[in-house]
């Protein structure tokens, strides 16, 4: 079975191969404006403007164990703060994330004084694609303002860092990402991976990027299994070598529900920052009064 899918996915990124040099030359009129602004892994002298990742205690090499924390929030009241400010559900979700990071860094001293980097999932899924099986992801690393100590100050931040990362963002065809998926097997893929992190994490003052923050729609209406239902749905997702910090929301069924996963010997205990989460939410939402 996983010989078949290999030579699947070889074959499918084989065949995309002679559109390639088009959509690269299609999207060269948007992307190269863009090129000095792409926030970048290790931003070498000379390479452009790109957003640094500043070391915290959570940007180290991780060990085998973990920590994790569950909490969750209102979608209802998320949509009320987004209506107010005329901003976007995923612009609060990660106004909140910010927040939570800024009383939790704060409190241990190890706040910096500029944002964080955080790394999002974008999903590139065509309408043609709805209810077909698989991920179709990319990412977008984007300035996480902790350093703002405002709540709407910080939100309108938020919004801003995300509006200007899916502007570069849209400049690289989507085609172009998935093409390049089909075409490097799975194996090979995650091996490169494993190895440009741990590379990266050699670096003795910067991380690749500080942490990473998912918010993943699921289902509006309830599900069951066996006749039981689901009451919520807490994700647990992974980290990696120097971002020693995983921050997933999914929305289930007027909830948000936040899975926080860290690595335990860089984060004693992951708790107090799912506090920190519910208490950055009721400061967005204390602004409607």
């Amino acid at each position: 079975m996983t010989r078949h899918l290999t030579r699947a996915h070889l074959a499918r990124g084989v065949a995309g191969l002679p559109k390639q040099p088009l959509r690269v030359l299609k999207a060269l009129p948007k992307t190269l404006p863009h090129l000095d602004q792409v926030p970048t892994m290790r931003n070498l002298p000379g390479v452009g403007r790109g957003v640094h990742a500043p070391r915290t205690q959570f940007n180290q090499q991780i060990s085998a164990h973990r920590r994790v924390a569950i909490t969750h929030q209102s979608l209802a009241d998320v949509k009320r703060i987004k209506n107010h400010f005329g901003v976007t559900v995923n612009d609060v979700v990660v106004a909140i994330c910010a927040g939570a990071l800024h009383t939790w860094l704060d409190e241990r001293g190890d706040l910096p004084d500029g944002p964080l980097l955080g790394m999002v999932p974008v999903s590139v899924r065509t309408e043609a694609q709805a209810g077909t099986f698989g991920n179709r992801l990319t990412t977008m690393l984007v300035p996480i303002p902790t350093h703002e100590p405002d709540p709407e100050t910080r939100l309108m931040a938020t919004r801003d860092a995300l509006r200007s990362a899916k502007e570069r963002h849209k400049a690289v065809p989507a085609t172009v990402l998935q093409d390049a998926n089909h075409l490097v097997p799975a194996a090979l893929f995650g091996r490169a991976a494993r190895v440009t992190t741990a590379l990266t994490a050699r670096h003795p003052s910067q991380a690749p990027f500080n942490t990473v923050v998912s918010n993943v729609p699921a289902w509006t209406t309830p599900q069951y299994l066996a006749g039981a239902r689901l009451e919520a749905l807490y994700p647990v997702s992974s980290i990696m070598h120097d971002v020693g910090l995983n921050l997933t929301v999914m929305s289930y069924c007027g909830r948000l529900d936040f899975g926080i996963v860290a690595d335990r010997d860089l984060v004693d205990d992951a708790w107090p920052l799912a506090d920190a989460l519910g208490r950055s939410h009721d400061e967005l939402l204390a602004l409607l009064d």
